[in-house]
């Protein structure tokens, strides 16, 4: 008699039962007893022997039919694995509440749904190009049913967009089912309404913004196979879709690719192991792919494609960031003769500015968490933007009690004042940016990370004030993301334009890599460093948060430190402090990566043992900081 493991959509490592059949239900869903109720789950793997260590077997109650390729379940548990997390948890990222509606029958009224309306307006993907030799490539790689990964140095994002729009099209002809993820909710909408314009219903939403009637019906198009172009967020990967043909990811290396929740998968890897697993194509875009992604098109596991030299791009001017004032005589020069064509000014934070000691150097922190606080000139407060934190401004150092405290750096507030004052006696107007901005006149200031995307090159000039709080984070990847920010925002700016970054170490060894766009230098810039440090790609680093309760034993961490070097064999590093007190971490960090993620998988039960604590496992860790 065959015996069936099954993973249920709980917090749960995978359950056996037996089932008088000799057909492999393997993506199969099924009806199970567990205590004293039913639940639904999915058989994930068949065993021809009963488990030894299992006395009382139970009966799978009811057969629901397939929901779930083979391939698919393998690739749920490489997730399983890799994120060291139970298949329960993996399995409630699948859609599989909406799959069991739609297998019971379960209908859904349908509704009219107002993003779903076309809008009569031009798209903004109309009249740009793609280069015709890298759309030639991934079509025909697709008709080939193999597996490949294609990494594309892409110009810019409206650029992959269009190539995403192009190749669904040309393979929506052919019969062909395609995923394409982007980063935000937003471009979704806007590739979707670009798409369902030419194609109609064929095409399909999935973001965690959707309705729950919404998403049962996008569900149901995809069982019944009728959805044959699925536009979505990270959330749309998992998306039970039956002949999987090309999956394109959009911005590779954005951080909205890493969930927040269990499991903390990165959306990039799991594409990567999903076309391998399925056997189909993978394209990977990025105007700054990641440098991860470069080192395996390096060692030649991704073929590299630079569509990025093809087109015209802004100047990249490096100038000195001024010590009395805020902007280099030169960016002012051009504030002044390009304002009629459109300004923008990025300043790093909100606020006025942050507020430092002369007397011992120390910029003020919150005792909280350790993060810089940020000062309200006008409202005479400082705030902390990571765990709001609000009090009066002190009038003394929080360290060593002098009164010689003084703004350090520039926030929002600090711009408006000095444009302000320099334009006082000129008709010139200074507004907050945001994409719905109709006439792109005067100066614009916004924000980095806060500034809504607009897929048109609006502005003559772009300018970076305070560019080196970017480089100061401390986070191994902190040039590789600063580099990012200004490629991110380089498509407002026009392909005659100037983007201005203010630092002041202008003459540093890592601008001679932004002036150019010399980017094969700061890759091997970036891996150089990265292999002395022993950091990602040359190891793997997973992050082990512990929570202490009221119950924990005073000497608990460090019993768990001995337990983790009895049984990992890589570098423990901590117990460090957590952004709450009540909270400690531990790094794990091996060049062996899948001994370590083996060893981690073969203890984590263990770890429960440890009373007073809950903890959670990050893999490939956004960032190594408290």
């Amino acid at each position: 008699m065959p015996y069936y493991d099954v993973s249920i959509p709980l917090k749960l490592k995978t359950l056996t039962y037996y089932y008088e059949s000799q057909e492999d239900l393997k993506g199969f869903a099924v009806t199970v007893p567990l205590k004293d109720r039913l639940y639904d789950g999915v058989v994930i793997n068949q065993r021809l022997d009963k488990p030894e260590e299992i006395k009382d077997i139970k009966k799978i109650e009811h057969l629901w039919g397939q929901v779930y390729s083979k391939n698919f379940i393998d690739f749920l548990l490489w997730m399983s694995f890799y994120y060291v997390t139970e298949t329960g948890t993996v399995l409630r990222l699948t859609f599989f509440e909406e799959i069991m509606s739609y297998l019971k029958g379960k209908k859904r009224q349908k509704r009219e749904i107002p993003e779903h309306k076309h809008q009569k307006e031009k798209n903004f993907l109309e009249g740009l190009s793609i280069n015709h030799e890298t759309y030639i490539k991934i079509i025909n790689t697709v008709k080939k049913k193999e597996y490949k990964t294609f990494l594309i140095h892409s110009p810019s994002i409206p650029y992959e967009m269009k190539l995403m729009a192009e190749i669904a099209n040309e393979l929506f002809s052919l019969g062909e089912t395609i995923l394409l993820i982007l980063p935000e909710i937003k471009e979704v909408r806007e590739l979707y309404r670009f798409l369902q314009d030419k194609l109609g219903e064929n095409v399909v939403m999935l973001h965690s913004g959707m309705k729950a009637s919404e998403l049962y019906l996008t569900i149901e198009k995809i069982m019944e196979d009728k959805a044959k172009i699925i536009v979505g967020t990270r959330f749309a990967l998992f998306a039970p879709i039956k002949n999987l043909s090309l999956i394109i990811l959009s911005q590779e290396s954005n951080w909205l690719y890493k969930a927040e929740e269990s499991p903390r998968y990165n959306a990039r890897e799991s594409a990567i192991m999903r076309g391998l697993l399925q056997g189909c194509p993978v394209v990977l875009c990025d105007s700054l792919p990641s440098v991860n992604s470069y080192w395996n098109a390096m060692k030649g596991k991704f073929e590299f494609i630079d569509d990025f030299s093809q087109y015209p791009h802004p100047e990249l001017i490096i100038v000195k960031q001024p010590y009395g004032s805020i902007f280099h005589h030169e960016v002012l020069l051009n504030l002044k003769l390009h304002e009629k064509e459109g300004v923008l000014v990025i300043a790093p934070r909100t606020g006025f500015s942050l507020l430092r000691c002369a007397e011992c150097g120390e910029v003020l922190k919150c005792e909280k968490c350790g993060y810089s606080l940020i000062y309200y000139r006008d409202s005479k407060v400082i705030e902390c933007n990571r765990c709001n934190l609000r009090a009066k401004t002190p009038d003394n150092c929080l360290y060593c009690g002098s009164i010689e405290i003084h703004p350090t750096g520039t926030g929002i507030e600090r711009l408006w004042e000095e444009l302000e004052n320099i334009f006082s006696k000129r008709e010139i107007s200074i507004k907050n940016y945001n994409f719905e901005n109709e006439q792109i006149q005067g100066i614009f200031i916004g924000q980095v990370g806060k500034i809504r995307k607009s897929y048109n090159p609006q502005f003559k000039v772009l300018v970076f004030v305070d560019f080196d709080f970017f480089l100061s984070i401390p986070d191994y990847r902190a040039i590789e993301n600063a580099f990012g920010k200004v490629l991110s925002l380089s498509h407002l700016v026009k392909h005659d334009g100037n983007i201005f970054i203010q630092t002041r170490n202008p003459r540093s060894e890592i601008f001679k890599f932004f002036r150019s766009y010399k980017f094969r230098d700061f890759y091997l810039y970036e891996l150089k460093h990265r292999k002395e440090a022993l950091y990602p790609p040359f190891a793997r680093i997973i992050k082990l948060n512990i929570k202490l309760k009221k119950t924990a034993s005073k000497d608990v961490i460090a019993k768990i430190k001995n337990f983790l070097s009895s049984k990992i064999k890589a570098e423990i590093i901590g117990p460090l402090k957590e952004q709450k007190k009540e909270e400690l971490f531990f790094i794990l960090r091996s060049q062996d990566k899948r001994k370590l993620t083996e060893d981690l998988n073969l203890c984590i039960d263990e770890l429960k043992i440890f009373r007073g604590i809950s903890f959670k496992i990050e893999v490939d860790p956004v960032t190594l900081r408290s």
